[in-house]
């Protein structure tokens, strides 16, 4: 049994009525195309279906949602805007903790009608993309069940060595900066204790509004006044990055227009950004294509996964070994922009990763 939980739109004038989330992927594939043909094509629906749902919301609200210019394509106006960013901004804040709430029922409800399921392995991870796939490969497949808690890098890897989770998700980056910040990391790891394996080498750096508008070009651009930032927060690992980049690059936080903001994941930090709330943010090149944002690159990371080795002969991670290895997952992560899955899989060893 699993157990998935969305968000759902309904709008109320003289009656309710729910709002088919056709509408939100029509919507981000005209500002992402500018046009509606292509728009119906990536929904897999005709352009006649497509063409009737917009029309029938724009009746409903009373003004138009898309442009279309003859010989120009279409174009979201300023309430069709609005609307998918604010569709976008609460798809990304609310659903790790909608996650959350459904892997607790799924125990609960597990318990009470006795299912017969395969072993389950509990993830504590920070946010990455990779994670979906490998989840939804072991669902599959049917071996062992994933069943994933999102969260920061060191909250997790503090449930991995407090025994609350079989495997905890962390990142950290490549070189120098890796070098700097593996105190906060080892804290929590023992080389004794724990294994760490390679899910996939990625690219974080700078989110901006497509077309990068206020012109920022690096770290140094967050000092501008005028540029509103949004950050992650404490206990993530992406925050740990940007602080050590900051002091790298001498540059106080207090000298940046919204540094104490925070959001907790790397979607949230990109709705912010496409729904013009903020200018910049810190976060992966995978999430920045989601959302049609401009992306300026800072650092290469490993997204690592650890755990106990009294684990390793664990049938569960046997079986999760053998997903890392298979050629259908790396293929998928090698789709995500700003993936590199030449290490998933592979084990390092505590010396190449935390280097004395």
């Amino acid at each position: 049994m699993d157990i998935k939980l969305s968000l759902h739109w309904t709008i109320r004038y003289t009656e309710e009525e729910s709002v088919d989330p056709l509408l939100f992927r029509l919507l981000s594939s005209i500002q992402a195309d500018g046009s509606l043909k292509k728009a119906a094509e990536k929904s897999g629906v005709s352009y006649r279906h497509a063409w009737g749902l917009l029309m029938k919301w724009e009746k409903r609200l009373g003004r138009p949602l898309v442009a279309m210019q003859q010989g120009r394509g279409a174009s979201l106006t300023l309430l069709g805007k609005k609307l998918l960013d604010a569709d976008q901004q609460l798809q990304a804040e609310l659903s790790p903790e909608l996650d959350r709430y459904a892997h607790r029922f799924k125990h609960e409800l597990g318990s009470v009608l006795n299912c017969d399921q395969p072993p389950s392995l509990t993830i504590s991870a920070s946010h990455c993309l990779s994670l979906g796939p490998l989840r939804d490969l072991a669902n599959q497949q049917g071996g062992c069940r994933i069943d994933l808690k999102v969260q920061g890098s060191l909250t997790s890897l503090q449930a991995l060595a407090a025994g609350d989770c079989d495997i905890a998700g962390f990142h950290i980056p490549e070189g120098d900066l890796g070098n700097k910040l593996k105190s906060n990391y080892l804290v929590f790891l023992d080389p004794e204790k724990h294994l760490i394996f390679s899910l996939v080498r990625r690219s974080q750096g700078l989110m901006v509004q497509r077309g990068n508008p206020k012109s920022i070009r690096s770290i140094q651009s967050l000092t501008d006044d005028n540029h509103r930032f949004i950050n992650r927060q404490q206990g993530s690992g992406t925050r740990l990055l940007l602080d050590q980049l900051l002091k790298q690059k001498k540059i106080e936080p207090n000298q940046i227009n919204g540094y104490e903001n925070e959001e907790f994941t790397h979607m949230a930090v990109a709705a912010m950004i496409a729904s013009g709330a903020a200018d910049a943010g810190f976060g992966i090149a995978a999430i920045a294509e989601q959302f049609q944002l401009d992306f300026i690159p800072e650092v290469w990371e490993h997204y690592c996964l650890a755990l106990p080795v009294k684990l390793i002969e664990d049938v569960r991670i046997v079986q999760m070994l053998g997903l890392l290895n298979s050629p259908v997952l790396k293929q998928k992560l090698a789709q995500l922009p700003g993936y590199d899955p030449g290490y998933t899989g592979m084990r390092i060893d505590f010396q190449t990763l935390f280097p004395k």
